[in-house]
C-alpha cells in the first residue's frame, strides 16, 4: 500500500482489530495508540519475539536492516504488510521497486477488506524436529569431552537455533553439580532461548537453577575471570572477534551459536575469520548447522524475497578450471551495476566474504551512496568475476573545519582519511581530497597470484584521472594485510587506539599520495609518527599483537621531530579544546620529561595522576582510581584541569619574572 494518509489510517483500523489478539507491531514513524511498535533505528531491541501481523513504513529512504529484522519476525501464515512511500531517484529505489511488482507481492484495492493473518501453529508439546534433535544427539555429550572442545551451531533466521539451545541448556541444567553459563550480546537476545527451554520429546520440567540465573554479560564474565564448566555464547557474531577470542578461553568447553543471514549480516564471514582464528589457536571444532525452518515453511516466499532483494545469499560465482583468465579492470556505477543482476549478486558475494560483518543497509550504500565507485576485475573473453574494489571519494576539509577536527571538536561523516590526516596535524594534506578503498576481494581460486596488487595499481590510475591528491584505506590490522598493502608502495601512517568492534583488531590506515606535493606531505608526517611510535607502542598500544607492532615499525622512516612549537601546539589543544588524549600524549610525555618541575606545580594527588598517565603510561583502570573517576571520561578531564593547572601557573611565574 502507498503511505497515504488514507493508507495509514485504513492499515491503523486494521492492526488494531488485530492487537487484541497479540502478536502484531507497527515499524515505524506513525505507531498508533495502543498498538505495540518500535523505530526503525531500535528494530534490533525486538530480536527473538514472534508476529502474526506486522506494518512496516519503508519512508522515503528505506531502513534496510530495520526491513530485514521485521521480516524475519513473522510467523508463517502472518501477514506483512508494507505503507510504501515515494521513494528517492536512486539505484537501490529502482530496485526495491521493481521487486514490489513481482507477483507474490499483492497491492489490495481500497474496497477490499485486508487480510487476516493465519498462522501457522506448531499444535501440542513443542518438539525438536529431526535436524535439530540429530544436533541435540551429537552436542548434548559435550560436558563429557575432553577440555578444549568447542562446538559452532550456525543457521539462518526462523531455523529454531534458539529452541535446541534451550533444549541443550535445559538438559545441562539438570546434571547437578554442573557450572554452566549463557552469555550473549544482550539479555533480551537469549530471550527466544528462554522460550525454548525444552527436551527433545517435549516441555521438561525445570530443576536447579532458573535459565535466566545463569545469564551473565560478556564484559562481567571476562572481569569476574570465572571458569565454569561449560559456556554457551548465543547470537556470537554479534560479538567482536577479539571478545569472542577471549570467552572462548573462560571455559573448558564452548558453544557458539549464531545467525549466519539476514539482520546480522555476519554470514559467511563469521565462519571464515572467527572459526579460522580459533582453529589457529588449537581449538578442536566440531560444526552444526541447521537448514529447515521452523518458524515457516520451506520455501516460504518471503524469506526468499527478502534474501533476494538484499542478496543475502549471494556467493562467488564458481570459477573455471584452467589457467587463470587475463583480466581488465572495469569501472561501474551503482545505478549500471543495478540493472545486472547477475554480475551485482557476483560482486555482493565477494564482498560479502572478505568482510567479516556484511548487512543489508551496505549493498543499499554501495548503490545509492554518493561518491561510492566500483572496479570490477572481469575475465577478457568473459566469465565469473575475478576480483572486486570499493572505493569512495572524500572531500578535503575546508581550512576552518580542519582545525576543528584537530582540535577534536567535529568529525564530519565522508572525510574518514581528510580527517585522519587533520588529527595527526597535517592540516594542509587534510584539504586535498582522498579516494578510500572500502573494500578488495579477490575470488577465492585466484587468491595470492598478485590480483589484489594489481586492482590497486587501478586504484591509482582511477585516482590520478579524477583528481584525487591520494589514496588510502583502514583495515584490521594484521602482519599480512600491512606487508600487502606496503608491497603495494601504501605506508601506514596510523594503528587505531581502541580495537574494532568487529574484526576485532586495532585499525591501521595506510596512504600513498598521487603527486610530489601529497608525497611530501605523507613524508614529513610520517617522520612525526616514527617519533610518536615507541610512546605510542609503550602506553595506548601495549597490547598490539608483536607481529604487527613489528611490521609497523619496519614501514615507518627515519622519526623526524615537528619541533617544540607542534608540541605546545597539541599540549594546549589537549588543554583548552578537545583534542584527543592519544594524539597528544607524544608531546605531553616529551613536556614531562624535559621540564621536571611540572609536577612540582599541582597538589600531590594531580601530580600522582600526571605521572601515571604521562610519564609511567599506566592503563585506564589504575588511572581512574588514581583520578577517583569511574571510567576513562572522567580521567581525561581531571587530566585536562592538571594540565591547564600547571600551563596557568607557568604563565603566572613568568609575568612575574617579567
Amino acid at each position: 500500500m502507498s503511505d497515504s494518509s488514507a493508507a495509514v489510517a485504513r492499515a491503523t483500523e486494521w492492526i488494531r482489530g488485530l492487537a487484541s489478539e497479540g502478536g502484531v507491531a507497527w515499524f515505524g514513524t506513525r505507531i498508533p495508540p495502543g498498538v505495540d511498535g518500535v523505530q526503525p533505528a531500535q528494530a534490533a531491541h525486538w530480536l527473538g519475539r514472534e508476529l502474526d501481523a506486522l506494518v512496516f513504513e519503508t519512508g522515503r529512504d528505506l531502513p534496510a536492516d530495520a526491513l530485514a529484522i521485521a521480516a524475519g519476525l513473522l510467523r508463517g501464515g502472518g501477514v506483512f504488510l508494507l505503507l510504501v512511500g515515494s521513494p528517492a531517484p536512486t539505484p537501490f529505489a529502482h530496485r526495491l521497486q521493481r521487486f514490489l511488482q513481482e507477483d507474490i507481492v499483492e497491492w489490495p484495492d481500497a474496497d477490499v477488506a485486508l487480510p487476516a493473518p493465519r498462522p501457522i501453529r506448531r499444535g501440542g508439546r513443542l518438539r525438536l524436529n529431526a535436524g535439530q534433535a540429530r544436533v541435540f544427539r551429537e552436542v548434548v555429550e559435550l560436558p563429557a569431552r575432553d577440555e578444549g572442545s568447542s562446538v559452532v551451531i550456525t543457521a539462518p533466521r526462523g531455523r529454531g537455533k534458539s529452541t535446541l539451545l534451550g533444549a541443550l541448556v535445559g538438559h545441562w541444567q539438570t546434571l547437578g553439580d554442573f557450572d554452566l553459563r549463557v552469555t550473549a550480546p544482550n539479555p533480551a537476545a537469549i530471550q527466544p532461548l528462554l522460550a525454548g527451554w525444552v527436551s527433545p520429546s517435549g516441555p521438561q520440567r525445570r530443576r536447579g537453577r532458573g535459565i535466566s540465573d545463569v545469564y551473565v554479560a560478556p564484559a562481567q564474565l571476562l572481569a569476574d575471570r570465572a571458569r565454569p564448566d561449560l559456556l554457551v555464547v548465543d547470537e556470537a557474531a554479534a560479538l567482536p572477534v577479539h571478545r569472542l577470542l577471549a570467552l572462548a578461553q573462560v571455559a573448558p568447553r564452548v558453544v557458539f551459536a549464531t545467525t549466519t543471514a539476514g539482520f546480522e549480516g555476519s554470514g559467511r564471514g563469521f565462519r571464515l575469520r572467527f572459526l579460522e582464528a580459533l582453529r589457529q589457536r588449537g581449538h578442536r571444532l566440531r560444526e552444526f548447522r541447521l537448514e529447515r525452518p521452523v518458524r515457516w515453511p520451506a520455501n516460504d516466499p518471503l524469506e526468499d524475497w527478502i534474501n533476494r532483494l538484499f542478496l543475502l545469499d549471494a556467493e562467488a560465482e564458481p570459477a573455471v578450471s584452467g589457467r587463470q583468465p587475463a583480466g581488465r579492470m572495469r569501472w561501474v556505477s551503482g545505478d549500471r551495476l543495478e540493472r545486472d543482476e547477475r554480475r551485482l549478486a557476483a560482486v555482493v558475494g565477494l564482498l560479502s566474504d572478505a568482510h567479516y560483518r556484511t548487512r543489508p543497509s551496505d549493498l543499499q550504500r554501495w548503490l545509492d551512496g554518493p561518491g561510492w565507485h566500483v572496479g570490477l576485475l572481469e575475465p577478457v573473453g568473459g566469465g565469473p568475476l575475478l576480483g572486486v574494489v570499493l572505493a569512495r571519494s572524500e572531500p578535503g576539509l575546508d581550512p576552518v573545519l580542519a582545525r576543528a577536527v584537530w582540535r577534536g571538536e567535529r568529525r564530519p561523516p565522508g572525510h574518514f582519511l581528510p580527517c585522519v590526516l587533520a588529527g595527526h596535524g597535517s592540516l594542509d594534506a587534510a584539504r586535498r581530497p582522498a579516494l578510500r578503498v572500502a573494500r578488495i576481494a579477490v575470488h577465492p581460486q585466484w587468491q595470492r597470484r598478485g590480483l589484489g596488487t594489481r586492482m590497486l595499481r587501478a586504484v591509482q590510475h582511477f585516482a590520478r584521472r579524477q583528481g584525487f591528491a591520494m589514496v588510502g584505506a583502514s583495515f584490521g590490522a594484521r602482519p599480512d594485510l600491512l606487508r600487502f598493502w606496503n608491497a603495494a608502495g601504501f605506508r601506514t601512517l596510523r594503528i587505531g587506539f581502541q580495537r574494532e568492534t568487529t574484526s576485532g583488531l586495532h585499525a591501521a590506515v595506510v596512504l600513498r599520495g598521487l603527486d610530489a606535493r601529497a608525497r611530501d606531505e605523507l613524508r614529513l608526517l610520517r617522520g612525526q609518527v616514527a617519533v610518536d611510535w615507541p610512546i605510542w607502542r609503550g602506553g595506548p598500544l601495549r597490547a598490539l599483537e608483536s607481529g604487527t607492532a613489528s611490521a609497523v615499525q619496519q614501514d615507518l622512516p627515519a622519526p623526524q621531530w615537528h619541533g617544540a612549537l607542534a608540541d605546545a601546539e597539541s599540549i594546549l589543544g589537549f588543554a583548552d579544546a578537545g583534542r584527543p588524549f592519544e594524539l597528544a600524549l607524544p608531546a605531553l610525555f616529551r613536556w614531562l620529561e624535559a621540564d621536571a618541575g611540572v609536577l612540582d606545580r599541582l597538589p600531590v594527588r594531580d601530580a600522582h595522576l600526571l605521572a601515571a598517565a604521562l610519564r609511567d603510561l599506566r592503563d585506564w583502570p589504575e588511572l581512574s582510581i588514581l583520578a577517583g573517576e569511574s571510567g576513562r571520561a572522567g580521567v581525561i578531564r581531571a587530566l585536562r584541569r592538571a594540565v591547564r593547572v600547571v600551563l596557568q601557573s607557568g604563565l603566572s611565574s613568568a609575568s612575574q619574572r617579567a
